[in-house]
């Protein structure tokens, strides 16, 4: 099993001013470089990596290589497998047809065989009049679909949604289902492997029950054709080098924000986003961009102190959100959100706003 740590890489899409002070930049322009960060790391060119890879092995293996992808909610999951079929679209190949060779679909709760075989029809592009089908003939579909629209890779993203609470796999039906449907061949005389567009690898993402279903005493056989074991993690804060990682990270972000001067947010506010967001991406999202809002408000060169504060406080309810996880470990639930920021020693109005949702995404 690989686990891997976030290392600092961002970057921005959109207008950039690179040339042009920011406080000469329209608002638009700034609200928009908040909205368009893009956090990218070293895991995630990891795991495009062992993506890439295990399409290309398809041409070379008789059995699928699927991959499990895991970690607690917040470190970025869901985005990095966005971008990888942002990456990787759907094109029309010269004859005409329509060609996905990535597909992704995201389960929701008490996914079953024939829900996750109807959701992956629909992302293909394939109508209602199947709705009614069995599992076994919803299967078969499937297959003849995917292969015909070049799929080289499936990705089930909260792929825990088939598990029950305890992280067994429910009935064995959803895992049994993948496994079989990732391996199923035409096989004949003249062919007896079959051909490699029919191997298409799995890639199920999702929490730490995830983790359970390639346990050998769950699914031997799911096991055996599931090599590659990711797990994205958190940012750490106990070591120099966890401390200097998260601090690089920070300052690698700081440098992206749309303002002339730095926030400090690397140097003087490390410690201090490390226990409002636990090293969490998405709660660290929250209270980045929505500090930076109000420093934009508030017409400021840069964020400061009061600003993560009130972003902190304001923000309560959300970020204690990104803590909830089904399967926890006694330390995750043990997380409630601190303020450790001073607020401002003068005292000023609230400012009504009708905020636009700004992602910093993970």
């Amino acid at each position: 099993m690989t686990t891997a740590h976030p290392s600092p890489l961002i970057n921005a899409t959109g207008p950039l001013y690179d040339e042009v002070p920011w406080a000469e930049a329209p608002l638009d322009a700034r609200l928009k470089r908040l909205g368009e960060l893009v956090v990218a790391r070293d895991i995630e060119n990891r795991i495009t990596s062992v993506f890439d890879y295990v399409r290309h092995a398809r041409k070379l293996y008789t059995e699928p290589r699927n991959v499990v992808v895991f970690g607690e909610p917040g470190v970025g999951k869901s985005d990095i497998m966005a971008r990888y079929l942002e990456a990787n679209k759907a094109h029309q190949a010269p004859n005409g047809d329509i060609k996905r060779p990535v597909l992704l679909i995201e389960l929701q709760n008490s996914a079953t065989p024939a829900s996750v075989a109807r959701q992956m029809l629909i992302k293909l592009g394939v109508g209602e009049e199947f709705q009614k089908l069995s599992t076994t003939r919803l299967s078969d579909l499937l297959k003849r679909q995917m292969i015909g629209q070049g799929v080289e890779i499936a990705i089930i993203d909260e792929f825990h949604n088939t598990l029950t609470d305890n992280g067994a796999i429910r009935l064995d039906r959803v895992a049994e289902w993948v496994k079989d449907l990732s391996k199923r061949k035409e096989r004949t005389s003249e062919n007896p492997y079959g051909s490699y567009e029919e191997v298409i690898p799995f890639v199920m993402v999702g929490t730490r029950k995830v983790r359970n279903i390639v346990d050998p005493s769950n699914n031997s056989q799911l096991f055996s054709i599931t090599p590659r074991i990711i797990e994205i993690d958190r940012y750490h804060y106990t070591s120099s080098k966890e401390k200097r990682t998260f601090q690089s990270f920070l300052i690698h972000l700081d440098s992206k924000l749309p303002f002339d001067e730095s926030s400090e947010l690397g140097t003087k506010f490390a410690d201090q986003l490390h226990i409002a967001s636990f090293g969490l991406l998405r709660p660290l999202a929250h209270i980045v961009t929505f500090a930076a809002e109000l420093a934009l408000e508030e017409g400021t060169n840069r964020i400061h102190e009061h600003h993560l504060h009130d972003s902190v406080e304001e923000q309560r309810a959300v970020l204690q959100s990104c803590f909830v996880c089904e399967d926890a470990t006694k330390e995750q639930l043990s997380r409630v959100v601190t303020n450790p920021f001073k607020p401002s020693v003068l005292l000023r109005p609230a400012i009504p706003r009708n905020r636009v949702g700004y992602k910093l995404e993970a």
